[in-house]
């Protein structure tokens, strides 16, 4: 079994710290680079945190084809040929990358058991019933995750085409021109399954066409310029991963924050955000808050509107820039305040 274990918790699953970048002494300012999460249009509602994810698409048709067997396959052909191959390394790809992607996403924790592939008695073209409930209780509950993700149906066709021409050429004589053209079009179906519910949470279908195509003076040439057929299988399997990603996983954009100092040496309050200390250098700047002092008070208020924001409570965040707003004025406040505005709707557009 492999399992993908997220290290942030679910408050920081949408905002973390990368990169301390500099520190201005002059207005005891300093600015750090996070990473915010974009939500994705199809991603999880959020009491799915963790995936046990399995594969009923393959049956008795697929096989683990030897790349030089399967390529000389074509090539007897002429390497014209339109041909459904049904490749289980392919298969298993895609669950191998998706549970990377999904993990790596920050979002979610995947398990992958070891005896991943769930038997399948009927043609691969075909779309099984869901998954009965006791199968996805006992899943779920087996390997402690929240839901169950089944790629449920899985093919490739593999379309080649090959083209010789010949001409003359004034200056060499007669010449010979290749060109070939290799098209793999993949069909995916994955459902999402949760203890409880009587139906799949979520159903993501998947069908695209991946290209590639060479020309040259030389045929041995013009097709080490193309991938081969198991590697183009391979490729789709990376690609089916890729798109479902997509719809599940947010994407991370990189942003510039700030914060106050209270001292040009020493900053107890950067010292502790340097250690990644944050939950710390929030307690003693909400000590700060309390100060009699509106400016100290407004900075502090400002810093605890950034401590907030770290910890995914944009709510919260908003309260406290303008608190630090009223207390008194600055222009990073008013510009901090808009960020988080605009930080709120896209939130709120994706629930």
């Amino acid at each position: 079994m492999v399992i993908y274990k997220k290290i942030l918790s679910s408050k920081t699953v949408f905002v973390f710290i990368t990169v301390l970048l500099l520190t201005s002494c002059k207005s005891y300012f300093a600015t750090i680079t996070i990473e915010n999460a974009i939500p994705a249009k199809g991603e999880l509602p959020p009491s799915i945190q963790s995936i046990t994810l399995m594969n009923r698409g393959m049956n008795d048709q697929f096989a683990d084809y030897n790349k030089d067997s399967l390529q000389h396959f074509f090539y007897r052909n002429g390497f014209q040929l339109s041909k459904i191959v049904l490749d289980s390394a392919a298969a298993d790809t895609t669950i191998r990358v998706l549970a990377n992607l999904l993990f790596e996403s920050g979002r979610y924790d995947v398990v992958v058991p070891v005896e991943r592939n769930i038997k399948r008695n009927f043609p691969y073209e075909f779309t099984p019933d869901p998954l009965s409930q006791d199968f996805v209780r006992k899943t779920c509950s087996t390997f402690n995750t929240d839901a169950l993700m089944v790629l449920e149906r899985f093919s490739t066709k593999v379309m080649a085409d090959f083209s010789a021409e010949r001409y003359n050429d004034p200056a060499f004589g007669y010449s010979n021109y290749y060109y070939a053209t290799l098209d793999l079009k993949y069909d995916a179906l994955f459902r999402i399954y949760l203890p409880g519910s009587k139906e799949p949470v979520k159903q993501i279908a998947l069908t695209d066409t991946i290209n590639w195509e060479s020309a040259d003076n030389i045929q041995t040439v013009l097709f080490k310029k193309l991938p081969t057929i198991k590697q183009s299988l391979i490729s789709s399997g990376i690609k089916v991963a890729l798109d479902a990603d997509s719809i599940l996983s947010p994407t991370w954009i990189k942003e510039r924050r700030g914060y106050f100092l209270f001292s040009s040496k020493n900053d107890k309050g950067q010292e502790l955000m340097n250690e990644n200390k944050f939950d710390e250098a929030g307690s003693y700047w909400a000590e700060l808050a309390k100060s009699d002092n509106k400016k100290i008070r407004s900075k502090a208020e400002f810093n605890m509107a950034l401590i907030n924001e770290l910890n995914g409570d944009i709510d919260a965040a908003i309260d406290w820039g303008v608190k630090s707003y009223y207390s008194y004025y600055r222009n990073q406040t008013d510009a901090y305040l808009k960020r988080l505005k605009v930080r709120k709707e896209t939130l709120q557009k994706s629930e």
